[in-house]
């Protein structure tokens, strides 16, 4: 149900937004996002060095955020010279250090730390 409400707004959206809307604060909102993914690296980063389990579902998050920044810096960049440097780093950057963690989230609970519990008691 929730998807299909979005899926209606999202096209309301695309025929309502005519591509000229002006949007406050856009210079926040971009070092907010530039934040979110240092952290998540810095995050990713950490727990990795320690073998956590909980870096899975930080480098899963950090992932999604690196292909939010890509799509937004590829579709809101002007034509010409801007949106050359939004591809490339799209391509050799965001998109591959994103498919990197991808995989280190999916795989990292095979290798991290086993959760500690206590002995003889059921883990679940």
């Amino acid at each position: 149900m929730t998807a299909a409400v979005l899926l209606a707004w999202t096209v309301v959206l695309g025929f309502w937004l005519d591509g000229q809307t002006q949007v406050r604060n856009w210079s926040v909102s971009w070092v907010g996002m530039d934040l979110l993914q240092a952290t998540g690296l810095v995050a990713t980063a950490v727990l990795l060095a320690r073998q956590v389990r909980t870096v899975s579902p930080v480098a899963s998050a950090t992932a999604a955020l690196l292909v939010l920044d890509a799509w937004f810096d590829v579709a809101t960049s002007e034509d010409g010279g801007a949106q050359y440097v939004a591809l490339g780093m799209a391509f050799l950057v965001e998109l591959p250090a994103a498919l990197w963690l991808a995989w280190l989230a999916a795989f990292a609970l095979d290798w991290a730390a086993p959760s500690r519990t206590t002995k003889g008691r059921d883990p679940a």
